[in-house]
């Protein structure tokens, strides 16, 4: 199901409630490819599947410097708390009517520890690893939109496609039922044009050299374990979340091939560096 003017709505809704604060957070998770061919300016051969979580990732430290606090910002519009889980506590804040689902992540430092972490009064942010990428490599998309009669202006930060991208495969082992997901968003931006593949290419040969060598190994490993050959799990996945119309062998085919020819560039250029995968 692709994105519908309401959950659009939903969306810019959040981000006007937010708007204090969108100098410093960054919008990551589902939205992201949306974001970048709405109002990014980037080309898109495939449907767009749809989100129904706000994912928000935050620094680890979020001063408040005389503004009302996140917390209470959603809490005054209508925005109500929500803790899930037993043994790690995730929480969200959700509303009802349109439904949103928000959720704040921040990086997790040092020795896996605790799952949650207070980054500001009253905002609780559960901790990821790997997800200082998508705070440290940004690109600003300008939302200039009327829906419902309304004018919406705003300038929010999001993950730059290569840091999406790499945080995308390295997490791959710890998403479970979001890998089909997460793999369709990968493929999606991968195959938006010739460009952009290129550049992707690029950003990523650069983040290897920013992080541990090791995650550049863990990111290729995680990608060529779901994309060995073409009847293998990922294009499987991919194609769980395809609903355009070319017939889903021929896009099956068709998903392994991108996946291959990306994989087999970044194993070449690591090669070419010296550099074992």
């Amino acid at each position: 199901m692709e994105v519908s003017k309401t959950d659009l709505l939903s969306l810019l809704k959040t981000l006007e409630v937010l708007k204090p604060y969108l100098k410093e957070i960054i919008i990551v998770g589902g939205w992201v490819p949306f974001l970048y061919r709405r109002y990014g300016h980037m080309p898109s051969r495939h449907p767009t599947i749809r989100t129904m979580d706000i994912d928000v990732a935050v620094p680890r430290r979020l001063e408040e410097r005389g503004r009302p606090t996140i917390d209470e910002l959603l809490s005054c519009a209508g925005y109500k708390v929500r803790i899930y889980g037993s043994d790690i506590s995730v929480v969200k804040y959700e509303l009802t009517a349109p439904v949103i689902e928000i959720e704040f992540l921040t990086p997790e430092v040092g020795r896996p520890g605790r799952p949650s972490t207070l980054v500001q009064r009253g905002l609780t942010a559960q901790a990821l690893r790997y997800l200082q990428i998508l705070l440290e490599n940004t690109k600003e998309i300008e939302i200039n939109d009327t829906l419902s009669g309304a004018d919406v202006n705003l300038v929010v930060r999001v993950p730059s496609p290569g840091a999406f991208i790499y945080q995308k495969g390295l997490t791959l082992p710890r998403r479970h039922s979001k890998v089909s997901k997460d793999l369709y968003y990968i493929f999606d931006l991968l195959d938006s044009s010739t460009e952009s593949r290129d550049s992707i290419l690029v950003e990523i040969n650069s983040l290897q050299s920013q992080y541990a060598a090791r995650w550049f190994r863990n990111f290729l490993r995680n990608l060529d374990k779901y994309f060995p050959e073409v009847g293998a799990e990922g294009p499987v996945l991919v194609a769980a979340q395809y609903n355009g119309h070319l017939p889903i062998e021929t896009f099956r085919n068709y998903a392994h091939r991108v996946f291959r020819d990306f994989i087999r560039t970044l194993q070449g250029n690591a090669a070419q560096r010296g550099d074992a995968w």
